[in-house]
């Protein structure tokens, strides 16, 4: 059985940060950024376009209070998973991003 990788957040040291992954038929895929529960950093993106601060561009993550990734799957701000994104853009409400600008 697949288990998902943790990471340890480089903030606040919690050991179980967790990503959303989902099943694409011929494996598991990551589709969301690792997050923290407790203090609520989250892994920053490739696709990101925003300024970083100095300790941002050190560990890849965004600071706590920070907005998640601008290319996330969120809801009113708040990081949902692959199958709660689908459930909300179903009804339109899902937060619409504004990719390549």
């Amino acid at each position: 059985m697949w288990s998902p990788d943790e990471a340890i957040c480089p903030y606040c040291s919690y050991e179980h940060c967790e990503a959303d992954h989902c099943d694409v038929g011929i494996g598991m895929v990551q589709c969301g950024p690792y997050h923290c529960p407790v203090c609520e950093a989250s892994e920053i993106s490739s696709l990101d376009t925003r300024e970083l601060t100095e300790r941002e561009k050190e560990t890849g993550w965004f600071e706590p209070g920070s907005r998640v990734s601008d290319v996330a799957n969120t809801v009113n701000g708040r990081l949902v998973d692959h199958r709660e994104a689908k459930e909300f853009y179903d009804i339109g409400l899902l937060d619409k991003k504004a990719l390549g600008q």
